[in-house]
């Protein structure tokens, strides 16, 4: 058992290491100039350099965002906070109709692969489910 949580503390002491803080001035100029161009009134901007990735977390009007660039600055990877209104209607009437004594909590949009899911956190009293949905209203996941 202890040899167990060595190698654990060591493959989590790894991941973080991996994942370290930029400067602006480290970020090569090919993704800086494809993320300003995306994301004109992006603030609060902290970039990572994330294994072979850089993730760049901002905010843009008050919702939070996470995007990944690949070295050749092709976002590969986007995470962004939505509102539930926001949400496709088949998405909203999905949850309805499966999860209607709970109430919507959190949103998110995520794109992967020009593929778009959304996350939903639902909350009962104080019982919270997590649920993943296509955009055309399938449920892909539930975490309890």
């Amino acid at each position: 058992m202890k040899t167990f949580k060595a190698v654990l503390v060591l493959f989590l002491v790894s991941i973080v290491a991996n994942a370290q803080d930029l400067t602006i001035a480290e970020v090569p100029s090919n993704i800086k100039t494809q993320f300003n161009k995306e994301f004109k009134n992006a603030r609060d901007i902290e970039w990572e350099n994330d294994f072979d990735k850089f993730k760049v977390e901002f905010e843009v009007d008050r919702m939070d965002y996470e995007v990944w660039y690949s070295t050749d600055a092709k976002q590969v990877k986007l995470e962004k906070e939505i509102s539930k209104l926001d949400l496709p209607t088949a998405v909203s009437k999905a949850i309805q109709a499966k999860f209607s004594e709970y109430h919507i909590d959190d949103c998110e949009l995520q794109e992967v692969n020009n593929t778009v899911t959304y996350f939903v956190e639902l909350e009962k009293w104080n019982y919270e489910i997590d649920v993943v949905y296509s955009a055309k209203g399938k449920l892909i996941r539930t975490t309890h």
